[in-house]
């Protein structure tokens, strides 16, 4: 149980994470009403030497000075502080959410911000630091939402799912308040159901399993492909699968993007290759339903792909706005939009070019 890992696992990033990012898996937990004694529970059965790092998010009172880390301190042999400012995330230690911040994830560092007014009334700590976790640690982040009062969590669990991160959830009979971990469970983002208790020893066993992945390279392969070449002949027997059960072709599907979501199947399944998730697959027919539900979760910010939006902005608008003025109209479709983020990016841009124009026309976007 105590084996580090932080040198073995060394994960692929399906979008590059920063550049300082912990190499070692970051685990967040979110917890608010009664999660106190299931941190105490968590820490209690979590070995010092685990190669983790652990950030502790409450909902706490900015009234009152909280006593949680002082708390936790007593159950575990790691280190554990509250965050008074930034500090380097470092594995084998605990970092508790102050009672008057909100904490980030950035560039390796755990950061402090000022919490905004509640969102409709609802706290948000959670969800903001499972959000910059996901996008800052990918296969490395996961996101815990132990007992609560509420929805927060959720929301941040689906950023760190996107990312290829794993998503926990408090069974709801374990919980002392259900609420938090049953929506997280009913929005069907989650990969693991457990007792606190249960959760540190599945934590150890997922990223020694992580360590012994072997996955073929992201580069499309020769067009003549070896028959000694299992891997290869693995990946077209998944494709096989996948569009034999949910009948949804994913040959031409990007190779890295695939490889990834694999990869965390492999992490949640605990398989090290994939001979032998083409075998999983094989012998459980859902795991293909599990596996193009991953492959759906759309990853998407503003301006995502800088490099496309730079030769949008330089070479088709130009075009699109040529010889345009007050009385006409510039429409634009963005398909495949997701929550969003991309039609408000290229929005933006259009914004921005129509402003430098004496007369602009009037601008349309259609987002689906």
């Amino acid at each position: 149980m105590g084996d580090n890992f932080e040198q073995n696992y060394q994960p692929q990033a399906e979008t590059e994470p920063s550049k300082q990012a912990a190499p070692f898996p970051v685990i967040g937990l979110g917890a608010s009403a009664g999660g106190l004694q299931a941190l105490k529970d968590f820490f209690t059965h979590m070995p010092a030497e685990s190669g983790m790092a652990f950030v502790v998010i409450m909902h706490l009172s900015p009234k009152h000075e909280s006593h949680a880390a002082t708390l936790l301190q007593a159950t575990t042999e790691m280190p554990v502080t509250q965050v008074t400012e930034a500090v380097k995330v470092e594995p084998n230690h605990v970092y508790v959410i102050p009672p008057t911040k909100n904490l980030e994830m950035s560039d390796g560092h755990i950061t402090l911000t000022e919490p905004e007014p509640l969102h409709r009334g609802k706290q948000v700590a959670i969800d903001l630091f499972f959000r910059t976790l996901g996008e800052t640690h990918n296969q490395n982040a996961v996101g815990i939402v132990l007992s609560g009062m509420g929805s927060d969590g959720t929301n941040g669990l689906k950023r760190i799912k996107e990312y290829n991160g794993l998503a926990f959830a408090q069974d709801p009979k374990d919980a002392e308040h259900d609420s938090m971990p049953r929506h997280a469970i009913n929005s069907g983002l989650v990969d693991f159901v457990l007792p606190v208790a249960l959760m540190p020893e599945k934590l150890i066993e997922i990223w020694r399993n992580a360590s012994r992945i072997k996955l073929p390279p992201e580069t499309e392969p020769p067009p003549v492909v070896s028959q000694e070449d299992a891997d290869e002949a693995a990946l077209r027997d998944v494709f096989r699968l996948l569009r034999s059960h949910t009948g949804h072709d994913f040959t031409h599907y990007k190779r890295a993007t695939m490889l990834r979501r694999i990869e965390r199947r492999l992490q949640v399944n605990g398989l090290p290759d994939l001979t032998l998730y083409r075998d999983f697959m094989r012998e459980h027919p859902m795991e293909a339903q599990a596996l193009l539900k991953d492959l759906l979760i759309s990853v998407t910010s503003f301006f995502r792909d800088r490099a496309a939006f730079d030769e949008l902005e330089r070479e088709v608008l130009p075009l699109l706005f040529h010889e345009k003025t007050k009385g006409d109209q510039v429409r634009v479709w963005v398909a495949g939009c997701a929550t969003g983020e991309e039609a408000y990016s290229v929005a933006m841009l259009l914004l921005e070019y129509a402003e430098r124009l004496a007369s602009p026309p009037a601008i349309q976007i259609f987002a689906t």
